[in-house]
This record gives structure tokens, sequence and C-alpha cells, in this order.
């Protein structure tokens, strides 16, 4: 069977089904339920969409450069929708977990925020401050940016080494505090690269492991059970 797993990334896998911000729910009827537009420019118009999900009846804000909607309560089934969306309320269906650091999930959510709207320059100051505060939480020793996250490679040794290794090579990061106009911003798809891979070692680093723990503790609790059910059929 084919992989499919990256519909779980998208906000709107078609026009009747998306990944709900609200309820979590994957893969849900939604209702495209008003549209409207309004002049962005002289030249430009944007497209309003609001969206309801059928489940938990919440609604989210959609805005788009152009119209992509039907004559009917439809997106236009021929088009990638997201693709098309250059900003959503909220900003993604994707919540990040909240064993996550509160700050982070802020600036990380803040960051993605600006880059739909091409902010790049708010995005990028989001991003390192995202990685200055997630090297502090985490105590980091060296002399450097590259040191730092050596050091949390070796700290998480059963995290895949390959995004730490990504993270120390990052462009423009240094160890000192961030500055205005002490460094350039990033281009749209290396930003993208740069919340993906903070996004990976995070949840490695602070979902991950209280999963595993989640799911060993359910399967001793069944093991358990299982025990005290064999000892009471023995007793009669």
């Amino acid at each position: 069977m084919q992989d499919q797993s990256d519909l779980d990334k998208k906000y709107f896998i078609d026009e009747t089904v998306y990944n709900c911000p609200f309820c979590n729910r994957r893969n849900v009827r939604y209702d495209l339920f008003e549209t409207f537009y309004f002049d962005w420019s002289n030249d430009k118009k944007c497209f309003v969409y609001f969206v309801k999900c059928l489940s938990c009846k919440k609604e989210s804000m959609h805005l788009s450069y152009k119209d992509i909607s039907t004559s009917g309560p439809y997106f236009n089934k021929d088009i990638d929708i997201d693709k098309k969306i250059f900003y959503s309320v909220p900003t993604s269906f994707f919540v990040m977990d909240k064993r996550i650091p509160r700050i982070i999930r802020e600036l990380i959510t803040e960051s993605e925020g600006c880059l739909k709207m091409n902010f790049l320059t708010g995005a990028s100051a989001c991003m390192r401050k995202v990685i200055y505060e997630f090297l502090f939480i985490e105590k980091t020793e060296g002399a450097d940016y590259k040191n730092k996250v050596k050091f949390l490679k070796k700290k998480y040794p059963n995290s895949d080494p390959t995004l730490f290794d990504m993270l120390a090579q990052i462009q423009g990061m240094t160890s000192d505090k961030i500055h205005e106009q002490s460094w350039d911003k990033w281009d749209s798809p290396y930003l993208k690269f740069i919340i993906e891979t903070l996004k990976a070692i995070l949840h490695e680093i602070y979902v991950l492991p209280e999963m595993k723990a989640d799911r060993l503790k359910s399967v001793l609790k069944l093991k358990e059970d299982l025990e005290k059910d064999k000892k009471r059929k023995m007793k009669t």
C-alpha cells in the first residue's frame, strides 16, 4: 500500500476533508460556509474563506490571493488547496505537544505565522530566538554554537544524531544574543528546513521518551491485571 503519511502534514486534504486544528482529528469533513474578497492593494485581491469542522463545529479562517472556491460550498477539487492559501487562523493544523516548553512552542508558532505572510525577517528572528532558548533550557555547555549542539548530541544518545548534525550546520548562528542588523534573514525554503529540523529534535527529546514510558506503563498494567486474574482463578 502506498505511504500516505504526508497527508497528516497538510491542512486541507481535498475539497471536503481536512485535518482539524481544534479537535486534532485527522481526515475529518469540513464545511466551507462563507467566502468573500477584499482589495489587498490597488492591483491585488485577497479571498477569505471560513471553514467549519463538522466534528467539533469550530471555525477557521484562510486567506488566498487566488479564487479557489467553486460556485457551491466547496474548494476546487483540481488544486492543492494548501499551496494556494498563504495564511490561516489557526496558523497550522499541527498543535505542538504541551510537553515541549511553552516559550519554544509560542516562538515556533509565531515564526510559522510570519513565514506564511512572507515576513522573513520576523520569521528568522523568531527561529534564532527559539534556538537560543532551547540551548539555554537544556543548559548546554561549550564555547560556541557548534560545541553546544555537540553537547546536546552527547546528552541525548538515543536520538537521531543526523538531526543534531543538521542543527549544527544552520547558517548565521553564533553564541551571542540576537541583535538587530547583526545577521541576514533566511529565505523561505531554508526557514522551513530549520523549523522542521527543530520540530523533529523537540519531538525526540520531549515527547517520544514520555510516550514510550506511557506505553510501558500500559503494558505493565495489563500484565499486572493478568496476574491478578490468574491468582483469582486459582483461589476459586
